[in-house]
């Protein structure tokens, strides 16, 4: 499970890995939590895209939020709170939300906002 919340200090980004059990009820791997707190200085831009995977054309939308140390974080739009944080960044940037039937793989950036240099 991901979790994606837009804040006022940032981005954060919660990833939990359920333990794996085997089919005996015994764990063989344990889970993990890992949380992202990525704040706005920390964040080069954010972007929306969506690719059509073969062979029926499934869509996937996703964000990318790039960190100014050369990283990236993919959410997709299953992810819990995805349609929330895509309508806060564009609030905060001062864009429309984008039509995710319109959108391509080359992406639209969301953030930082019309106004930033």
């Amino acid at each position: 499970m991901r979790r994606v919340e837009v804040t006022d200090e940032g981005i954060t980004i919660t990833s939990v890995i359920e333990p794996l059990v085997s089919m005996y009820g015994k764990e063989m791997r344990p889970g993990a939590t890992s949380v992202y707190a990525l704040t706005w200085d920390e964040i080069s831009r954010v972007e929306v895209s969506a690719i059509e995977l073969p062979p029926d054309g499934e869509r996937w939308v996703e964000l990318t939020v790039d960190v100014t140390w050369g990283e990236y974080f993919e959410i997709h739009e299953d992810d819990e709170g995805f349609a929330d944080a895509l309508r806060e960044l564009c609030r905060l940037s001062e864009r429309p939300v984008p039509d995710a039937a319109a959108l391509t793989m080359t992406g639209q950036v969301i953030w930082p906002g019309l106004g930033a240099a």
